[in-house]
């Protein structure tokens, strides 16, 4: 089931005051301004709101932007559950814009909690049109977002850019103290040491478990399920994300309050993997952008535990060491085999129905940013292609994992 509309891409064009160009993603950059959504009589609205850029690579290395809107109302954006905070992202680098789209449909499907909603829209910015954007929610703690406990509900990025070494004047980021991943605390919110020293000891003691691989342990730290899709999405779509050693990027983790346990996801950020060429990074479609050219690359390996078999450095053992505890590997390899017939049926139904949709559209948006020697529906064939022979290989390398 898409969650939008299987015939409308919606308009959205925003104005700054004064026509103030959007140049920084610094939240003190927010620019004021008046959003305008058109295209669709059930998602007409103008609402007054800020702009600003945001991203890492995207928002450094390419031409087209990504950018987060803050709206001054809590209203539902192109049918979206209520709120202020919006984003849109450029897809510069994934010229099918449906990488995001698969692993959040594959976290709706298997149950990963506030997996996001997408929405499709042409944008203009100050008059000048962008082209295609996706639009879906800022992860954070609210309502129909990450909804937590607001004394004692914790949201931690895993994410090597939110951590000392590229932030080293936050008072909310930490190396943990077991598996030294990089961290920062989203929610509470502007948490300061005494708060962020709190949540690392909390913290530690999930680590600890794993780190013992005590699976009575770890069950009263961890919801295991969720932790279990969330490595089978992410080896699904070979997120190299996940390879930052012994860190990762666009992770993040969350518990409701101080006797819930943890929960993987909100899952975020999957145009890292598709079997990316990352040696293209910096490039701006001079030579192009490379993917789904080996569909046979594990993030994980086929011996995760003893980190064979796996892309670069691998996963951090905050993953890798769940695959010493015979009881999680058999919890994962029942998730697969419940799973993967009707996950693949289902994303390739999804992504048929969005191609009908966004395909013209799409095809523009890389004529209006040069992007001349790639064809929008070729890429999209290598996405259908590529992901078909994944979960087929997979479907080998997952129920073969040895039990340690």
């Amino acid at each position: 089931e898409l969650d939008f509309p299987a015939d409308v891409i919606a308009r959205i064009d925003i104005t700054t005051d004064g026509g103030m160009p959007v140049n920084s993603k610094d939240p003190a950059d927010y620019r004021p301004c008046t959003v305008k959504v058109s295209g669709s009589k059930d998602y007409a609205m103008e609402e007054r709101g800020q702009i600003r850029g945001r991203g890492n690579s995207t928002w450094n290395w390419y031409p087209k932007k990504p950018y987060r809107i803050k709206l001054d109302a809590s209203v539902p954006f192109l049918g979206m559950a209520p709120n202020k905070d919006w984003v849109l992202l450029a897809d510069y680098r994934d010229v099918t814009h449906m990488m995001n789209l698969t692993g959040f449909y594959l976290a709706k499907e298997l149950g990963l909690p506030y997996a996001n909603h997408v929405r499709y829209a042409s944008v203009s910015l100050n008059g000048k049109e962008l082209g295609l954007y996706m639009v879906t929610e800022q992860v954070e703690e609210g309502g129909h977002r990450v909804e937590l406990d607001p004394k004692e509900g914790i949201l931690l990025a895993l994410d090597i850019n939110d951590g000392p070494d590229d932030e080293p004047r936050a008072t909310n980021n930490f190396w943990s103290d077991v598996f030294g991943m990089a961290s920062a605390v989203k929610y509470p919110e502007d948490a300061d040491k005494t708060v962020r020293n709190r949540v690392r000891d909390e913290f530690a003691f999930l680590e600890r478990a794993i780190e013992n691989e005590d699976w009575a342990a770890v069950k009263r730290e961890l919801d295991v399920e969720s932790m279990a899709r969330y490595i089978l999405i992410q080896e699904i779509i070979s997120n190299v994300e996940m390879d930052n050693y012994p860190s990762m990027r666009s992770g993040f983790i969350h518990r409701h309050d101080d006797d819930a346990l943890w929960v993987m996801g909100p899952l975020w950020d999957c145009d890292g993997g598709f079997n990316y060429n990352w040696g293209d990074m910096y490039d701006n479609w001079g030579r192009g952008h490379t993917y789904f050219e080996n569909y046979r690359t594990l993030i994980f390996g086929s011996d995760p535990y003893n980190h064979y078999g796996a892309y670069g450095s691998t996963p951090s053992d905050f993953f890798c060491d769940l695959f010493g505890i015979p009881e999680f590997v058999k919890l994962l390899q029942q998730e697969w085999t419940d799973n993967h017939d009707r996950l693949l049926s289902g994303l390739l139904a999804c992504l048929e129905e969005t191609e009908a949709l966004i395909g013209e559209a799409a095809q523009a948006d890389m004529d209006r940013w040069g992007i001349t020697n790639y064809r929008h529906a070729e890429e999209y064939g290598k996405l259908r292609n590529w992901l078909t022979r994944r979960f087929k290989y997979l479907d080998g390398v997952i129920r073969n994992y040895p039990s340690h």
